[in-house]
């Protein structure tokens, strides 16, 4: 009787399947990063606008008689504006970070991919021998069959 199947590269699989579950890890990790860097440039965004909306009521008012109190919003609203562009930075930097180990949790999908159909088509060859060993096995029952019902 033929041994039962076993996959020689098991062990590559197997260290290809870890890796792709780091990478995954990695991929998530990245994910939540870009996620939190985009929040807070929202909330600076919004900030920066409720800043904005505050001045603009400010002039429709009517004649300013704290000048330095608008002045003081303006430098803030400058910082804002900062602020924001130093976020917007950030967000493109978590963005690439991303796409980084996109590009690497797909390198290593593929590389276990290909383990796992080298590993099929090894069962797929296993099985023929398998089937061919099972034909030669009965063709030579029925010979020596045919030989005592001959004889």
């Amino acid at each position: 009787m033929p041994k039962k199947f076993k996959y020689n590269l098991e062990a590559v699989l197997k260290v290809r399947g870890i890796k792709e579950k780091k990478e995954q890890e990695k991929f998530a990790f990245r994910q939540r990063e870009y996620i939190e860097e985009k929040r807070k440039e929202e909330e600076i965004r919004d900030r920066k606008k409720g800043e904005e909306h505050q001045i603009r009521q400010t002039f429709k008012k009517g004649p300013v008689s704290d000048f330095e109190k608008v002045l003081r919003r303006h430098a803030h609203l400058g910082i804002l504006k900062e602020g924001l562009d130093k976020q917007i930075e950030e967000v493109i930097k978590s963005s690439q970070k991303l796409e980084d180990q996109r590009e690497k949790l797909i390198t290593s999908m593929k590389d276990k991919k290909i383990i796992e159909k080298n590993k099929e088509n090894r069962f797929k060859d296993y099985q023929k021998e398998l089937q061919a060993l099972e034909i030669k096995f009965l063709d030579e029952i029925a010979t020596e069959r045919y030989k005592r019902e001959d004889s």
